[in-house]
């Protein structure tokens, strides 16, 4: 059955089909992850043309299946794409790492209105972010916590006590975080900053993440942890390939 439908999306990557054709997998703010059919996109002639870029944010039209097939675009508004080659490579690498990181982890077309918001202000606030390598690090920690998969940083999961100000130790394979003196030897110890940068990630969310930027070793500490728990608690996860791309991949 198919009903045609209009939905804001976000592309996600897009591969050739056919002779004239491409496919773009494409978050949408109220389907879920979809898989765009855009028949000609490539022959010159085609209004859709040059549209599909990954990265873009745009507002589609389309036939959507309710059997999980390739959904047909029939129109879609030319592509707002918030990075670009002046932003420098190391922000286009977080950029495109980013939207490696929803594709992965975004299942099927579960709609969630949150991630789409969370990924198209990551989008939109990496050009500016003062450290983009903290917003990218504070989508990690959003995308896990939408699937539930982020550990709580209130209290040690052993004895109880508030961990605000305390050394964390982090176990990604069952999600528990202690204090040092209970968690010692079971998990990833943070040092005093890196745990303290990890806590006001949680809490600052998006909009603050990238406004203080981290040191070398936070970013090591940091991005091999939430390395871990993607890898752990997300099936089919693997480093975004975009992140080869650039030097000093800070441990993860």
């Amino acid at each position: 059955m198919k009903t045609i439908v209009a939905d804001r999306a976000v592309v996600l990557r897009t591969y050739e089909y056919g002779e004239s054709s491409v496919v773009a997998v494409a978050l949408t703010r109220a389907h879920g992850k979809l898989r765009f059919l855009a028949k000609g996109a490539r022959r010159m002639s085609s209004p859709l043309r040059g549209v599909l870029l990954a990265g873009g944010v745009c507002e589609t039209v389309f036939y959507y299946r309710t059997d999980g097939g390739l959904n047909l675009l029939t129109e879609c508004g030319a592509a707002d794409i918030p990075a670009s080659s002046r932003d420098g490579l190391e922000r286009l690498c977080i950029f495109q790492a980013g939207l490696e990181i929803v594709d992965r982890a975004a299942v099927g077309r579960d709609a969630d209105e949150r991630l789409f918001d969370i990924v198209e202000a990551f989008m939109r606030l990496v050009p500016s972010a003062v450290d983009p390598w903290a917003l990218f690090f504070a989508l990690e920690i959003a995308v896990l916590s939408i699937a539930g998969s982020f550990p709580s940083l209130d209290a040690c999961s052993d004895c109880g006590k508030p961990l605000a100000g305390a050394r964390l130790s982090v176990d990604p394979a069952s999600g528990r975080v202690g204090c040092v003196s209970c968690g010692r030897g079971s998990g990833r110890t943070l040092s005093a900053a890196s745990s303290a940068a990890l806590v006001r990630l949680r809490r600052g969310g998006l909009r603050e993440a990238g406004s203080a930027p981290l040191g070398g070793d936070e970013r090591r500490e940091i991005g091999g942890l939430l390395h871990r728990l993607f890898a752990g608690h997300v099936e089919g996860y693997r480093l975004p390939n975009a992140l080869r791309l650039c030097k000093g991949v800070n441990g993860q």
